[in-house]
């Protein structure tokens, strides 16, 4: 975590030459003689295609828009049913609330991703899809959910934002299900500033967020732009060329960028010594991305104790507890207003990962940290705990 600690000359050279080999061509379409037939978005397309073995990649303006686009591909239309889990970036219920969707949340269990036998409990005959979420680096339980999925004959969307490079059982998150996305945001794994990645094996969903995201053209070959085939109307989530650019120097660093996580990680988790505190299930522990470190106390108060001691100490948390309002269903107040069936109920719904999550603490796991700076972290750690 994340991909802006080492952005640096590489990311500087594959932007200038936007300026240098194609004069300044930001625009991901035409201007082919000016720009010198480079295509920055379509490449980035491809070597991410490539490194996450998908047969198709479509880069957008973010993780949002790509679950809006690809729920759209997947055919997913107003009242439609669409099942996700409780502990979640917000951006996550608010797309299926924005085409109309019906949001159903179940909780999450003690891997605080997708319970799947709540999961299952959840099917009914209008549910249109299902959308696991991998949460802060750790795959869910995608045998069961697939599995679930299969019997019941219901799509899967990956939601992959906050797990870019995790795996589960040698598969990349968001190669699983029939679609994936993630976030290249500022914060995430690999970032672009804003922007967003659709994959599939799927050739009709790839074409419908193709043309989509690009106000519906078909890219055609026998017509210039200005006169391209069209047969949808879409929206405009295009992608510039100078994220494109800057992608193809990040996705260079995923894997240093992987392992510095692992390495950093299995440090903190071999030398914190305390009965006191139990970590995080993972569902696939050589997969896991290894950006967070999460654990929980037996109780609520335990964990403020320990956040308090830590910030004075000068560390900070990750979305648990410092932002948990936006990652946990039961604080969103503001969206549930329109949504009949949590209107009434929002506050008392999802009980068992408001108990995990408010005895839990998640801490970030960053990349260019000294083996001095953990030991010294594991110290602070270890000294807190002791007075908990």
């Amino acid at each position: 975590m994340p991909g802006y600690e080492l952005i640096g000359k590489e990311e500087q050279e594959y932007l200038m030459d936007i300026f240098n080999t194609s004069n300044g061509v930001l625009f991901p379409h035409g201007f082919d003689a000016l720009r010198n037939n480079r295509y920055r978005v379509r490449e980035f397309e491809k070597k991410f295609a490539a490194k996450m073995g998908a047969q198709y990649a479509q880069a957008v303006t973010s993780g949002t828009v790509a679950q809006v686009v690809a729920m759209l591909a997947m055919g997913v239309k107003p009242g439609d049913e669409v099942i996700t889990q409780a502990f979640t970036f917000v951006a996550t219920v608010e797309t299926i609330i924005a085409i109309g969707a019906v949001p159903v949340i179940v909780d999450v269990d003690d891997s605080y991703n997708m319970d799947p036998n709540e999961l299952e409990k959840a099917i009914t005959s209008k549910t249109k899809l299902i959308v696991p979420v991998h949460m802060l680096g750790n795959t869910a339980a995608m045998d069961e959910i697939m599995s679930i999925a299969a019997k019941h004959k219901i799509a899967v969307l990956e939601d992959s934002c906050e797990a870019l490079g995790a795996s589960y059982k040698g598969k990349f998150a968001g190669t699983i299900g029939r679609v994936g996305i993630y976030s290249l945001d500022f914060g995430k794994t690999i970032t672009t500033g804003e922007g967003g990645m659709i994959v599939t094996d799927d050739e009709n969903i790839y074409k419908y967020c193709k043309e989509y995201h690009d106000h519906g053209h078909e890219s055609n070959p026998a017509f210039p732009r200005g006169r391209d085939t069209r047969t949808m109307a879409g929206m405009n989530y295009r992608m510039n060329e100078m994220q494109g650019a800057v992608g193809m120097a990040q996705l260079e660093k995923l894997d240093t960028i992987v392992a510095a996580n692992r390495k950093n990680k299995t440090y903190l988790e071999q030398y914190i010594q305390s009965d006191k505190i139990t970590f995080r299930k993972l569902t696939d522990a050589s997969g896991d991305l290894s950006d967070t470190l999460i654990f929980n106390f037996g109780t609520e108060a335990e964990a403020l104790k320990f956040v308090e001691l830590y910030k004075v100490a000068g560390y900070g948390t990750k979305n648990i507890p410092d932002a948990i309002d936006w990652h946990f269903a039961g604080t969103w107040n503001h969206m549930f207003a329109d949504v009949p069936r949590y209107c009434d109920t929002w506050k008392t719904e999802w009980q068992r990962s408001a108990d995990l999550l408010y005895r839990s603490v998640a801490l970030p796991i960053n990349v260019k940290t000294t083996t001095e700076a953990l030991a010294e972290h594991v110290k602070v750690i270890n000294q807190i705990l002791d007075q908990i």
